[in-house]
């Protein structure tokens, strides 16, 4: 089925492909095309384009890198993201039809996805197993960043920005919801989207969100002693690491076996 719709004069017209929270994703060939949700509260609409504006900013601040969903233009009002089109779709659902076939390679590149947005000064504020993209070689690549929180970036003109969101409850490191997502959060989540990838389903996916809430504030989570993983995941909800290169550090064994 071709992907591309013709309107009365003949031109290409974008394909709607969803409509999310924040923003309505549209693909044109092999492009995709991102602006804010319209909405008939203007309130949502303001708080939409900023969400965006943000995504954008973060995209200007990251550059190019083979583990970020490639960015090819933006506009200068911040209004509009194009992206590659991936044709793989994301890791989430391209696992659950074939399994997580190269696991150790798609963990270390979820990992040092993180390490690289942390060190550009982003805190990704939404890390989901589906948040990574497949491109044409089958490398994961995280993408939607209009949730996220990022340091000035002097060198481009633009100001902090505090986190527009959090984690759901199965992702989500205990703490104020009105409190910064931060190093450690992301890292917290990261820990549930390699729980994700390799068990095959979020933790506690059976349970109600406010169970969950409750059992990670506890410190009661999911069991990990099968999962080659294991000690990485538990590590990453202990808040045992500092930073991503720790968690890649620990996880060289792993890789090396």
């Amino acid at each position: 089925m071709s992907t591309l719709q013709l309107d009365d004069a003949g031109g290409i017209q974008p394909k709607l492909l969803v409509i999310g929270s924040c923003s309505s994703t549209y693909q044109l060939g092999q492009v995709i095309i991102k602006v804010p949700r319209i909405d008939k509260d203007a309130e949502i609409t303001q708080w939409n384009a900023k969400a965006t504006a943000t995504e954008a900013n973060v995209y200007r601040i990251l550059g190019t890198h083979s583990r970020i969903a490639n960015c090819i233009y933006i506009s200068p009002t911040n209004d509009m993201i194009m992206l590659e089109f991936y044709s793989h779709g994301n890791l989430r659902d391209y696992v659950a039809i074939h399994g997580p076939a190269q696991l150790m390679k798609w963990a270390k590149q979820m990992i040092e996805g993180v390490q690289f947005i942390h060190s550009k000064g982003v805190r990704h504020s939404d890390i989901r197993l589906s948040q990574w993209l497949l491109d044409s070689g089958i490398n994961a690549r995280l993408s939607d960043f209009n949730s996220s929180g990022h340091d000035e970036c002097p060198a481009l003109v633009i100001q902090g920005q505090t986190a527009l969101g959090v984690e759901d409850p199965s992702h989500f490191m205990p703490r104020e919801y009105c409190e910064d997502n931060s190093v450690r959060s992301d890292l917290f989540a990261l820990g549930s989207a390699l729980y994700e990838i390799e068990h095959g389903s979020r933790p506690y996916a059976d349970e109600d969100d406010d169970i969950i809430t409750q059992r990670f504030a506890r410190g009661d989570f999911p069991s990990v002693s099968d999962l080659t993983l294991g000690c990485i995941i538990l590590a990453s909800w202990r808040g045992e690491f500092d930073s991503a290169t720790q968690m890649l550090e620990m996880a060289r064994p792993i890789w090396n076996s």
